[in-house]
């Protein structure tokens, strides 16, 4: 009696194992939000609102290229070609199970930073923090100055984020977490390039005009 018990302990242990039934898989999959693009979202906030803007906290980012930005903005030489409008992808996600990006940051170099005028503050919410920060529909970007040691140089970094998701955000909700996104992975880059000067805010930024900000 106690064998046939054994043998059917060991029979339903090598079942599990083939059927991949034990835990670890399914919501487990992918990479947490905290943990992703050199875990520039680590900080409790910045990863509540990585989840808000994309709607799941595990995520791929096989495609991001964090060395390639980084190699660009140390490279940059003042002047912005064409193909250098959009950035380096610095980090795209998708879900971990695959489809479509959900959001996308990238950087470059800028020539001249955007600020807030009468015409920008009708669609876009500015902050506090960088140079220049605004947030709009499905849109964030922050402008902040460089001055680095090595190489010797002097900047301005332009860092996009681009919410492809499709979650449903109130505006303000959106433009809001949005913006403590793009600032976290601006903070990330400027950090890693060494820059000082620039003007980014350590905390959540607070609206200071536009769509969103006091009245």
């Amino acid at each position: 009696m106690l064998r046939r018990f054994d043998l059917a302990t060991v029979g339903m242990a090598l079942l599990c194992l083939m059927t991949a039934c034990s835990a670890g898989t399914g919501d487990d999959s992918g990479i947490q939000a905290g943990e992703v693009c050199e875990k520039f979202a680590r900080d409790p906030s910045v990863e509540a609102a990585l989840t808000k803007i994309t709607g799941t906290d595990r995520f791929s980012d096989h495609r991001s290229e964090p060395k390639e930005a980084l190699a660009t903005l140390r490279a940059s030489d003042g002047e912005v070609g064409a193909f250098e409008t959009r950035g380096v992808p610095n980090c795209l996600l998708q879900p971990a199970t695959g489809g479509d990006q959900l959001v996308g940051i990238y950087v470059r170099e800028a020539v001249v930073i955007l600020k807030a005028n009468s015409e920008s503050e009708k669609t876009s919410t500015y902050y506090r923090t960088g140079a220049s920060a605004a947030s709009e529909d499905r849109v964030a970007s922050i402008y902040f100055h460089c001055r680095m040691a090595n190489p010797k140089k002097n900047i301005i970094v332009n860092t996009r984020l681009e919410r492809e998701s499709k979650v449903k955000l109130s505006g303000k909700e959106a433009a809001d977490n949005q913006m403590i996104v793009a600032n976290a992975a601006a903070q990330n880059v400027a950090q890693q390039l060494g820059c000082q000067g620039t003007g980014l805010t350590a905390g959540t930024p607070k609206a200071v005009s536009g769509v969103y900000g006091p009245h």
